[in-house]
């Protein structure tokens, strides 16, 4: 069976739909004031609640991006291939994550590179 374009568009919009719902329901999301309870540990737990919610928050933001520059190369025809070494991305790859940019062997590389910079 061969790659659909037609499936990984539709794979696509469908997650794009679950990331604005989601980060719809994260922006409804109402924090309280910190320190304006009795009790440290309350306050504690709610900065780390909140610290939680901006991270979660940012990570849907940055896949709902990388959804819509997936949909932006299929429209351009540049879909399915790597963005670092033109080779073309495995279809299971594709299938696994549809909004991948890199070959397998071009993600690694990019994260042993990002590992070796991280302190």
């Amino acid at each position: 069976m061969s790659f659909s374009y037609e499936w990984a568009r539709q794979e696509l919009l469908e997650e794009r739909a679950k990331l604005m719902a989601q980060l719809e329901s994260l922006d409804s999301v109402e924090y309280e004031n910190i320190g304006y309870r009795n009790h440290i540990a309350d306050d504690a737990t709610e900065a780390f609640e909140q610290t939680v919610g901006v991270a979660l928050k940012r990570k849907v933001e940055a896949t709902l991006e990388e959804v819509e520059q997936a949909l932006v190369r299929l429209d351009n025809g540049t879909y399915g291939l790597c963005e670092a070494c033109g080779a073309r991305i495995d279809r299971a790859r594709l299938e696994a994550l549809p909004y991948v940019r890199y070959c397998l062997e071009c993600q690694s590389r990019k994260e042993k590179a990002g590992a070796r910079t991280t302190p």
